[in-house]
């Protein structure tokens, strides 16, 4: 299938496959220097796909296949099989710290084939592309979306494979859509611009929040990280907090101020309540997971 360049200008694939050709190559202009020939220079992931597989691989191929000088960063591939709040936490811990013009794509998308929907939404200095399943609240509860759009598979079209599987979209949807964002296509050549209804608040911020409490992740450390933002309470707040059948209610300001095997609230780098276990591992010492039940005892 032939293709012409989104530059005006047609350009083989670097990579000298049949599946290259399905895809449009973006040629760089040599009397521009990159990044600044590019919106988006930077390409961030951020998928339930894990390592052992070639699934991350061949989204970071497709990409580089249309955009040759795409600059990928993984933020992790170690999301929980379809954990779509632990992705959505991870996702909003990291964006911030990235340059602006960022764009961010996440996959970790169980109804991957059906009808959900798949969203591009750019805020003030980032832009997103992710499945429409609440995996963006945490982020575009803290900076609002400018513009969304659906993406329409017809009007995409032209960009994508002729064969989309209904399995593997990151490959054949988000990663070639990901790659013309990133060599300064538009949102809108992808689909249409929506409103959403509403952002779902995905953190507990005080006693009277009507946000459920929960686990939203476990670090490498063994470390509980909770919903629960620290903005706006003190210490004193939280009483007790069971994890499963497991009371936890002493609060420390470093690591290393704990008792030894003695499950402690500190304050996490993103701002959260974490649980942990100095030089140990809270989550095996309480037997939790990010399904355990969380229950607060205010003061």
């Amino acid at each position: 299938m032939q293709f012409t360049n989104p530059r005006k200008e047609a350009k083989p694939s670097p990579f000298n496959s049949t599946r290259a050709k399905h895809y449009k190559v973006v040629k760089k202009k040599t009397s521009v220097r990159f990044p600044r020939s590019s919106p988006f220079p930077v390409v961030a992931l951020l998928t339930d796909f894990g390592l052992e597989d070639h699934y991350v691989g061949t989204m970071k191929a497709v990409i580089l296949s249309i955009h040759p000088r795409a600059h990928i960063v993984d933020i992790t591939h170690e999301v929980a099989a379809h954990q779509v709040q632990q992705a959505g936490y991870l996702l909003w811990s990291a964006y911030n710290f990235f340059p602006r013009g960022t764009l961010f794509v996440t996959v970790v998308d169980p109804g991957v084939g059906s009808q959900r929907r798949i969203l591009a939404v750019r805020s003030q200095h980032y832009t997103f592309l992710a499945p429409d399943n609440g995996l963006l609240d945490f982020v575009l509860i803290q900076t609002p979306a400018k513009e969304i759009v659906q993406i329409d598979l017809l009007k995409a079209k032209r960009f994508l494979p002729s064969n989309v599987s209904s399995t593997f979209h990151g490959r054949d949807i988000l990663a070639p859509i990901a790659a013309y964002l990133s060599s300064g296509k538009k949102l809108q050549s992808f689909g249409k611009r929506i409103k959403l209804p509403g952002i779902r608040e995905p953190f507990v911020n005080g006693k009277k929040s009507a946000v459920k409490p929960c686990i939203l992740h476990i670090d490498h450390f063994g470390n509980i990280v909770t919903n629960i933002l620290v903005a706006g309470l003190s210490t004193q707040d939280i009483q007790t907090m069971a994890v499963g059948k497991a009371l936890v209610s002493r609060w420390i300001h470093h690591y290393d101020e704990a008792p030894d095997r003695t499950p402690c609230f500190i304050t996490g780098s993103s701002g959260l309540v974490e649980i942990v276990v100095k030089k140990d591992n809270a989550a095996r010492l309480l037997s939790a997971s990010v399904n355990s039940p969380l229950t607060i005892y205010w003061t």
